[in-house]
């Protein structure tokens, strides 16, 4: 399955212990910040590759970028706040969207692989963090 996780740093989950009330508001703020920036480039980059270097016509329907998106924020049992990129189930046909996604970012025989998740981590993660911390010390400043 095809997606990214994105944790908030540890020095800033510590700051976010002092705000009390307002974790859970301040945490959901920095990680949709961060991943927005994210999947914009995810977004950009699937599209990219979309169609590109095929032996013949592209057989794209448009329906793994629309099932493209964020999951809602959400605190796992160790009590890590954290958010997901990824793809809606299922397709019109009823196949997996995780499953072509896979598909294309990995490849399979004779179909090279074309990532486009990956690279977008790569590409903007340190962009993402620094939105999240800018996130974060604003709300701490209102304090």
């Amino acid at each position: 399955m095809a997606k990214v996780n994105i944790k908030l740093p540890e020095e800033f989950l510590k700051k976010l212990s002092s705000l009390g009330e307002r974790t859970d508001e301040v945490a959901t703020k920095a990680l949709e910040a961060g991943g927005e920036i994210i999947l914009a480039r995810t977004r950009a980059n699937l599209i990219g590759v979309i169609g590109k270097d095929l032996k013949g016509d592209s057989r794209s329907t448009g329906q793994l970028v629309s099932a493209l998106g964020l999951t809602p924020v959400r605190v796992d049992k160790n009590g890590n706040y954290n958010i997901k990129i990824g793809f809606d189930e299922y397709r019109r046909d009823g196949s997996s969207n995780a499953g072509v996604a896979n598909i294309i970012e990995y490849g399979k025989h004779g179909q090279p692989a074309k990532p486009f998740l990956a690279p977008a981590k790569k590409q903007v993660g340190n962009q993402a963090l620094e939105k999240m911390k800018q996130v974060i010390k604003e709300e701490i400043n209102k304090l």
